[in-house]
């Protein structure tokens, strides 16, 4: 994949941080686009070539993502707080607040979490089944003890089994198979989409243990009380994933939920359905 003509960068806590963005109309409410884990700014064109008839759209590549350089250690650094400032950051040095935050999978999880410090920087999140994997953890239901632990057995260990035999092309596939719940569905992809993942695949090994921070609870996101949230979720995602979008709509006040049939969890981005639902969501609180 060719580099874009509108590929900016910007130093973000010490780092040169890579993002695009399209209709810059300095009038038009803006959104930031949050990839989730194995992906960058890339993944989101399909949802800025929508948006941006309408809106200011920006989607940037967060730390250790293609194509910036590396800082620091990927397993110490690559960690829900230290991306959550890096958005902090960027918001702040774009200033574009408040902006709509627009986060998939871990990248909801990092708007969460920075909604959750600074709420003034969103007008409103939109959140594709963030990985709060403690929510599990702290738990007194058994069936959500269950779900922490087929998350476990079956995504994370085999994944970081791939990581110490030094092979980050499996623990790419296997990481993406097994989230999706799709069984070959790594194989299925156009031979530039496992580019890009297998591109992104050491910055996962940092982001496997850090989705379980101790630092973030349910007294965090009760907290959240004046930002519009939308909770999307994908009719085939894991369990595991719907039931954390559900602890969620539970606790947070002012939220609303959705549910795409016949797509999982990292496809749930590419829909129409998706687009238009969010572009609904925005008109009501613009």
């Amino acid at each position: 994949m060719s580099t874009p003509n509108n590929l900016k960068n910007i130093e973000i806590n010490g780092r040169q941080l890579h993002y695009v963005e399209q209709g810059e109309d300095i009038k038009q409410p803006v959104i930031i686009f949050v990839h989730g884990s194995l992906d960058d700014y890339r993944c989101w064109q399909f949802q800025l070539d929508y948006f941006s008839k309408e809106y200011h759209t920006i989607s940037y590549s967060r730390r250790f993502a293609y194509p910036n350089k590396w800082i620091g250690n990927v397993a110490q650094d690559n960690t829900i707080e230290g991306n959550a400032k890096d958005l902090v950051e960027l918001i702040r040095k774009l200033d574009v607040a408040p902006a709509h935050l627009v986060g998939a999978s871990y990248g909801a999880f990092i708007a969460l979490y920075c909604v959750s410090k600074h709420p003034e920087l969103a007008k409103t999140m939109v959140l594709n089944e963030p990985p709060i994997f403690q929510f599990l953890a702290r738990s007194s239901i058994k069936e959500d003890v269950e779900l922490l632990q087929r998350y476990r057995t079956y995504v994370q260990s085999p994944t970081e089994d791939s990581f110490k035999r030094g092979d980050f092309s499996k623990a790419a596939q296997t990481f993406i198979d097994r989230i999706m719940d799709i069984e070959n569905f790594f194989e299925q992809l156009p031979v530039q989409d496992k580019k890009s993942l297998i591109d992104n695949a050491k910055s996962l090994e940092g982001e496997l243990e850090s989705a379980h921070p101790s630092f973030f609870t349910i007294e965090d996101v009760k907290q959240i009380t004046t930002t519009p949230t939308l909770l999307v979720k994908g009719g085939l995602s894991p369990k595991f994933f719907h039931r954390i979008s559900d602890i969620l709509s539970d606790t947070m006040l002012n939220t609303e939920q959705i549910l795409i049939p016949d797509v999982s969890h990292d496809n749930v981005k590419f829909t129409n359905i998706f687009s238009s639902k969010i572009m609904e969501f925005f008109e009501r609180h613009n």
